[in-house]
């Protein structure tokens, strides 16, 4: 068990390390820099994360709160719930600002590309565990392809978040998570028809 010291250090370096991607982005993230910030040694840094990338990768994930996968019986219900998470939840609001910018570093860095993918993993399961269970209701076609499905979904936000760079508005949500769902009720019609 670390000792109570060991995780004050951990986690200033934590909550430094995410300040710091927030506001000078990953380039701006520098050993050098998180140890002053957090007063946290070089040393004990490298002790507990190895290497820069190690601590981006453990500041981005820490900002992934995992998600209750709802099950209300209505995939228009559940979309809206989760949606209505990521925005309530200032850790989830962390990881929406800071995507944009490791997905930039990830077109340099192998490793913040394994960084990026790994948090994309874990905020679209509990959305791809929403549409899996609209598919098994028949509110979705069995055979349209989840990635497609994601993309209906997630697209719009990513457009207007790295394209236009715009926040999403409750407007914006609630109109893209109409057409969204209209969309994917649509498939069901389509096969039927």
């Amino acid at each position: 068990m670390a000792r109570p010291r060991s995780e004050e250090a951990h986690r200033a370096a934590l909550d430094a390390t995410v300040e710091l991607l927030l506001e000078a982005g990953v380039e701006g993230v520098t050993l050098e820099e998180v140890a002053s910030r957090s007063g946290v040694a070089k040393s004990t840094l490298y002790r507990h994360f190895a290497s820069r990338e190690g601590l981006i990768a453990k500041a981005a994930r820490g900002c992934v709160i995992e998600q209750p996968t709802p099950d209300t019986g209505s995939l228009a219900d559940d979309l809206r719930y989760l949606f209505g998470r990521f925005n309530e939840v200032e850790e989830e609001r962390r990881v929406t600002d800071m995507l944009p910018l490791l997905i930039d570093a990830a077109k340099r860095d192998p490793e913040m590309e394994e960084i990026v993918t790994s948090v994309l993993a874990e905020r679209k399961r509990p959305l791809r565990t929403v549409l899996q269970l609209a598919q098994l209701r028949g509110e979705i076609s069995r055979d349209l392809d989840l990635d497609t499905a994601l993309a209906m979904v997630i697209g719009p936000f990513t457009y207007r978040r790295l394209v236009e760079r715009r926040e999403a508005t409750p407007e914006f949500i609630d109109a893209v998570l109409n057409g969204a769902i209209a969309g994917l009720h649509a498939t069901v019609e389509a096969r039927v028809g």
